[in-house]
């Protein structure tokens, strides 16, 4: 069932949003009634703001001097809307009442999407650890070298070759075919030579005869092309078999050459 227009939703009267201020709630209204806000209409808008005012008002809720401003702004908006206006007292005939609300509207919502990403930083930055304030220590020249023992650094380099080579003699790298590649002007090619104006041509039969998915496609999409440049005409049997019949076109040079892939 929809909800009657200038009414809220029945969802607002058992838990109501918090508001950072009425502009916050008129965006909240722009985005329920799901319209433009360069095109907002205004009586639903104003007395859905009223209603939200009642039930802050049922629920002994403090209502802000500043909601009130709005809703009075409204109510006057709503007037002007309504009523035919002047050229005097609005300036140009075709000027929109709604304009300046619009204006604030959208800076509203350009503050607020700017609080929010810097909110977004700001709780990224409260995960991130940094190291203490204090220089770092500097390196001790004359501090106590390594003792190795009776073993000599090139006899740990050594070792560590020793490692490395029977590592990659046990591990050898992969063995990495080629992948087969099957171009349509090839397929075409070989279409061309298979088909006799006197006999049909068993279309599935040839592509079960393919030896891998690539050059099915590449097949199927020559035989596209033997019927765009009218090569071959379809007919398909009783059995449903679907058989291709070669016409008496002749292909051309510039055809063949302008086949790609």
């Amino acid at each position: 069932m929809s909800t009657p227009r200038g009414t809220l939703p029945e969802s607002w009267r058992i838990q109501l949003p918090a508001f950072e201020g009425p502009l916050d709630l008129l965006l909240q209204l722009v985005r329920i009634n799901e319209v433009e806000i360069s095109d907002i209409p205004v009586a639903v808008i104003c007395d859905q703001f009223h209603e939200y005012l009642h039930l802050m008002e049922e629920l002994d809720l403090d209502i802000a001097a500043e909601y009130i401003f709005e809703a009075a702004q409204l109510i006057q908006l709503k007037s002007r809307m309504v009523l035919p206006s002047s050229v005097g007292e609005l300036g140009d005939a075709g000027d929109d009442p709604r304009q300046e609300l619009v204006a604030r509207l959208l800076e509203y919502q350009r503050l607020k999407e700017a609080a929010q990403s810097l909110a977004e930083v700001h709780s990224l930055r409260k995960g991130i650890w940094t190291r203490p304030h204090g220089a770092i220590p500097a390196l001790d020249d004359e501090s106590e070298s390594i003792d190795l023992g009776d073993v000599s650094l090139y006899d740990l380099l050594d070792a560590l070759q020793t490692v490395l080579a029977r590592h990659e003699h046990e591990h050898p790298e992969p063995l990495r075919l080629p992948r087969e590649s099957f171009s349509v002007r090839d397929q075409f090619e070989r279409l061309i030579a298979a088909l006799d104006d006197s006999r049909p041509f068993d279309l599935l039969a040839d592509l079960r005869q393919r030896c891998c998915r690539a050059e099915v496609v590449a097949a199927f999409l020559a035989v596209l092309e033997l019927a765009r440049l009218q090569l071959v005409r379809f007919h398909q049997t009783e059995r449903c078999d679907l058989v291709l019949y070669r016409t008496s076109r002749k292909v051309h040079e510039h055809e063949l050459e302008a086949i790609q892939g």
